[in-house]
C-alpha cells in the first residue's frame, strides 16, 4: 500500500515539479507569460472563489511577471493586435508589470480606463491569463467545538497546490494542478473509538476553458484523488472522483450569468448547482451571488504601498476520508458552512491573503455500515496563504 501511495505521489507531484526547472516544458518567451484579450469586451475567462486568481477581474494591478514583451493576442481574434495606449500616453505592451506601490487609480497609465471601454472592464482593462506555474499555499485552524455525542474535536489544516497554465488547440487553455492536503482532528474523549487523527488527500485536477464564443464561454474540470488515513489497504472507500461543468453566458461588462454543474464523489454521491450571476458595478466592487461558494470583494487602495482587498464570503464544502480504523470500506465525511471575511494583498510575485471566520451547519459521519454523527458544533476559524 505505502509502495503504491509513493509511486503515484512522485508521478504527480514530483515529476510537475522537476518539468518545471527543465527547459523542454518551457514555455517560449520563458515562463509564466500573460496573454491578454485586447479586441473585444468581452472577457471569457471567470474563476469560482480563488483565494489568489485576480478576484476583481479588469481591476488586479498586474504586479506579476510579464515581462513588457509585446506581442500578446486575442484568441478569439486570431491575429495579434497592437497594443492599445489607456489614459491618453505613450502605448504600452500588455504583460509589463506594473510598478510595485503604484495606485491604479491615480499614478497608473490604465488610470483613465472606465467601465465599458472596447478593451475591457475596470482601471486595467481584460484580465490576463498566467501561463507556466504558480504555488499555493494555504492553512486554515478551526478551535475546538463540543460533540453532540460527547467529547470535542479541533481542526488543522494545509493545503499545497501547483498550477500550471498552458494554451491548447484553438484558443482554449488547460490548467493541470497537482494538489496535497493534510487534515488533522484534534479529537478530545472521542465519543467513537478508534478513528484516526490525520488524514491525507493526493490529487491531480484537469481543466479547460473555452475562449468567448459570442457571450459565452465553459469550462470543464476532472479531479480523481485519493482520500485516505494510511493505516490500511487503499480501497473504494479511499478514492474519489469529482467532475464539473459550467458555461458563462456575458450579458454586458456589469453582469455575468453562471450556469454549471458539480459532482463530489464522496462517502455519499453529492451533485450540486454551480450557478448565479456575478456583477462588478464599478472598478471597485465584484459581487459573486455563485452557489456554494459566494463572495465579495472590494478594492481599497494601496497602503504602505501595496494594492490590497478587502472580502467577505461563505463556502459549502463536503469532504470524506477512507478511515482504516473502522471496518470494511469505512469512511468518515464531514460536511460544513464556513463564512469568512479578511484581506488579500499583492507585491511582485507574491500574493497573501488572510481571513477570520465561523464554521456551522457542521456534521461528521463515521459509515461503515450504520452511519453515526458526531454532531460537532459551531467554532470559530483562522486561514492565511499566499502563492507565487
Amino acid at each position: 500500500m505505502k509502495r503504491f501511495i509513493f509511486s503515484v505521489f512522485t508521478l504527480l507531484f514530483v515529476f510537475p515539479a522537476v518539468a518545471h526547472s527543465s527547459q523542454w516544458l518551457t514555455l517560449p518567451g520563458k515562463t509564466k507569460q500573460v496573454r491578454q484579450s485586447m479586441q473585444h469586451e468581452q472577457q471569457p475567462y471567470f474563476q469560482l472563489n480563488p483565494e489568489f486568481d485576480a478576484v476583481i477581474r479588469g481591476q488586479s494591478p498586474q504586479t506579476f511577471q510579464g515581462g513588457g514583451q509585446p506581442g500578446f493576442y486575442d484568441p478569439n481574434a486570431g491575429i495579434p493586435p497592437a497594443a492599445p495606449a489607456y489614459g491618453g500616453g505613450a502605448a504600452t505592451p500588455y504583460g509589463g508589470p506594473a510598478p510595485l506601490g503604484y495606485d491604479p487609480f491615480t499614478s497608473s497609465p490604465y488610470a483613465a480606463e472606465q467601465l465599458g471601454n472596447p478593451y475591457g472592464y475596470g482601471v486595467v482593462g481584460p484580465q490576463p491569463v498566467r501561463f507556466g506555474w504558480t504555488t499555493h499555499w494555504d492553512s486554515a485552524f478551526i478551535s475546538d467545538a463540543s460533540m453532540g455525542t460527547g467529547g470535542s474535536v479541533s481542526m488543522f489544516e494545509i493545503d499545497w497546490k501547483m498550477d500550471y497554465v498552458t494554451q491548447g488547440m484553438k484558443g482554449w487553455t488547460w490548467k493541470l494542478s497537482p494538489e496535497f492536503n493534510f487534515t488533522n482532528f484534534n479529537f478530545q474523549r472521542p465519543s467513537f473509538q478508534g478513528l484516526a487523527d490525520n488524514y491525507y488527500r493526493f490529487a491531480y485536477r484537469f481543466e479547460t476553458t473555452s475562449p468567448q464564443q459570442g457571450p459565452f464561454s465553459w469550462r470543464l474540470g476532472f479531479t480523481p484523488a485519493i482520500a485516505t488515513d494510511l493505516q490500511s489497504t487503499l480501497n473504494s472507500g479511499g478514492w474519489n472522483f469529482d467532475a464539473d461543468a459550467t458555461m458563462f453566458y456575458r450579458v454586458d461588462p456589469r453582469f455575468l450569468w453562471v450556469l454549471g454543474v458539480t459532482y463530489w464523489d464522496r462517502a455519499d454521491d453529492i451533485v450540486l448547482p454551480n450557478a448565479g450571476l456575478v456583477w462588478t458595478p464599478n472598478e471597485f466592487w465584484e459581487v459573486r451571488a455563485v452557489f456554494p461558494k459566494p463572495r465579495a470583494d472590494v478594492f481599497i487602495g494601496t497602503p504602505w504601498g501595496i494594492p490590497m482587498w478587502l472580502y467577505a464570503g461563505a463556502e459549502y464544502d463536503i469532504q470524506s476520508w477512507q478511515s482504516g480504523e473502522l471496518p470494511a470500506s469505512g469512511q468518515i465525511q464531514l460536511k460544513e458552512w464556513r463564512a469568512f471575511s479578511g484581506a488579500r494583498w499583492e507585491s511582485g510575485y507574491w500574493e497573501s491573503y488572510l481571513d477570520f471566520g465561523y464554521a456551522f451547519e457542521r456534521s461528521l459521519n463515521v459509515d461503515y455500515g450504520p452511519t453515526s454523527d458526531l454532531s460537532p458544533g459551531d467554532a470559530f476559524m483562522i486561514r492565511a496563504g499566499f502563492q507565487y
